[in-house]
């Protein structure tokens, strides 16, 4: 039987089956989607950093470029500056301090000894290197002339500056008087040609601003354009982000919480389990319903064996019991009866307990089915039986003598075989007059009654009371 309902349950639930959704698999399925989208952001971050390191390195370069340029022109400017007031003062402060930039302080050689470090090969350090050699040839007219001035200064050759002592001064320029040496030292560093150099110097330190404005500008707009696409990815993948912790909600809330919740309910109603949800929950809830068919029956199968009698099925003693305690409480009329089946003893001493058995069984069979399915049929002891009728008054008792005439009517005739018995009966109802201690041995009155006077019959309590 169990197999059979748990087939039938099967059944009912296949396609069901069908149409399940393995949370394993979404959750593979997620997994496989946050590992991919982590490596994405992974890639996304560094690939950021380091176009952030770019632009970093751009901007760094960029402004290490415009102090050096500026540098190597301050530094190219102050040579001017020293030189020219020299030329028109004769001050030698101006000439040292001409001399302790140019081999001290040397802005424009350290200058490019930075720019070397980030464009040395590039367009950038090649203009600035040609503005640093323009500078360099002025420092020969700027040596030519200084050493004019000191000459018609007079001061001595052996006392002048090394490169001083290096120049050499043409002999047309020495046969000058010193008034005329001064002008044309002055000459030197403020004529058209010295102009024109500085000039080309400061053309060429613009030339290498702007080439540096354009690349830094480039690789800005190259990292912006980078970062832009890295932003928009990052949006992309948030949005992905979300509707997945948003599905991945939606799917635990259907699949699993609001099937656990069911569950709970079914287990506080003592129901079986619905199969919906998850495969797994699904495959959890046909094992537990399988398991809770097997209990119910198993439960059912006990408590059967508990209350019945186990040789004819019929409720036993201590049902009886139970059952006569609660009518005898309550309101329902009710009618007590007891059966002795007679001569029981000698026919089971003469043709054996089987044969025995087979009377009891028989006589159960002909109580529960000459009685209503509302009645109790009870076997109490050996050959006694007892029966309570519900909803049952005296004025009907006579129902109950045509049954039991029918049946020993039965008994005592009969086609199966078996030997001949008949029974003996007392009845005692609810609504009886002058009821005794109780019923049940009100019922057991009447029954030694017709047990003492002849057996085969059926007799009510009360009745010989009214008879005499």
């Amino acid at each position: 039987m169990v197999g059979l309902r748990v087939e039938m349950f099967f059944g009912k639930k296949r396609d069901a089956l069908k149409r399940k959704i393995w949370i394993r698999r979404v959750s593979a399925w997620g997994m496989g989607i946050t590992i991919f989208l982590a490596i994405l952001f992974t890639f996304v971050c560094v690939k950021g950093a380091q176009e952030f390191r770019e632009l970093r390195e751009a901007t760094d370069q960029y402004i290490v470029c415009e102090k050096a340029a500026k540098q190597l022109q301050d530094g190219s400017d102050y040579l001017t500056e020293q030189v020219r007031l020299y030329a028109m003062t004769g001050d030698t402060q101006y000439r040292e301090a001409y001399f302790q930039e140019a081999d001290g302080t040397k802005r424009r050689e350290t200058a490019l000894e930075k720019l070397r470090q980030y464009f040395d090969g590039t367009d950038t350090f090649e203009t600035l290197q040609t503005a640093q050699n323009y500078s360099s040839e002025l420092m020969e007219r700027e040596y030519y002339s200084m050493k004019l001035i000191a000459l018609a200064n007079g001061e001595e050759e052996t006392q002048l500056e090394e490169e001083l002592q290096e120049t050499t001064i043409s002999d047309e320029d020495l046969a000058l008087t010193a008034q005329e040496q001064i002008k044309t030292a002055q000459n030197l560093v403020c004529d058209t040609e010295y102009q024109r150099m500085k000039t080309e110097i400061q053309d060429h330190v613009s030339d290498c601003m702007a080439s540096l404005t354009t690349k830094t500008q480039n690789r800005q707009g190259r990292t912006t354009s980078i970062f832009s696409d890295i932003y928009l990815k990052l949006e992309i993948g948030i949005v992905i982000v979300i509707a997945l912790l948003l599905l991945d909600s939606i799917v635990m809330r259907w699949l699993v919480v609001k099937p656990l919740i069911r569950y709970n309910e079914s287990i506080l109603r003592g129901e079986i389990f619905p199969v919906v949800g998850a495969e797994e929950l699904q495959n959890l809830a046909i094992t537990y319903n399988q398991v809770y068919e097997e209990n119910q029956e198993t439960q059912w199968l006990i408590r059967h064996q508990a209350e019945h009698d186990a040789m004819t099925d019929l409720l036993n003693k201590g049902s009886f019991e139970k059952i006569l305690a609660i009518y005898e409480k309550g309101d329902t009329p009710f009618a007590m009866i007891l059966v002795d089946v007679d001569i029981f003893k000698s026919v089971n001493d003469t043709y054996g307990h089987a044969t025995g058995d087979a009377i009891l069984k028989k006589v159960s069979s002909l109580l529960k089915s000459t009685f209503r399915s509302v009645d109790y049929v009870c076997r109490i002891g050996g050959d006694e039986f007892a029966i309570v009728l519900v909803e049952m008054t005296s004025d009907l008792k006579y129902t109950i003598q045509e049954k039991i005439t029918v049946m020993n009517q039965e008994l005592s005739e009969p086609t199966d075989g078996l030997p001949a018995v008949s029974l003996s009966v007392g009845v005692a109802f609810s609504d009886r007059e002058n009821p005794g201690e109780s019923i049940f041995k009100d019922a057991d009155k009447a029954l030694y009654q017709i047990k003492e006077h002849g057996k085969h019959g059926c007799g009510f309590y009360g009745e010989k009371e009214t008879e005499e």
